[in-house]
């Protein structure tokens, strides 16, 4: 009697330990694939940005969807469109940010520059 109360209560308890790998799995993957995408509408947005010079606005935006969509076709990640313009355009806001701030040193260094090499009169 004793030996089938150990059998059920060890077939429940590899049960739950298969449904939580499964879960732990999916979740993993979930956070996996949220930073592959977010990645690639990063390196998209900057492609974008050096190459199609010539575009602005929507053309930009759709050459960078295009774009995205196959890269992330190629990892077998499927996006749709309303998800995919909101990842770019967090990733385009972040690439404005990131000329705005200007590090102190850099900033500095320019005012240095800027004395030792004052500007050229106009003719």
């Amino acid at each position: 009697m004793k030996s089938y109360v150990y059998q059920i209560i060890l077939m429940i308890l590899i049960a739950f330990g298969g449904w939580l790998g499964v879960q732990i799995k999916n979740l993993y993957k979930k956070y996996v694939t949220t930073e592959i995408k977010q990645a690639v509408c990063r390196t998209v947005v900057r492609f974008v940005e050096q190459v199609y010079t010539d575009l602005h606005g929507k053309e930009k935006l759709r050459k960078a969807m295009e774009r995205a969509s196959q890269i992330l076709a190629t990892y077998g990640i499927y996006i749709t469109e309303d998800e995919l313009e909101a990842l770019l355009e967090a990733a385009v806001n972040e690439f404005n940010k990131s000329f705005q701030k200007t590090d102190p040193e850099v900033k500095a260094k320019a005012e240095l520059e800027k004395s030792f090499y004052p500007p050229l009169p106009k003719i």
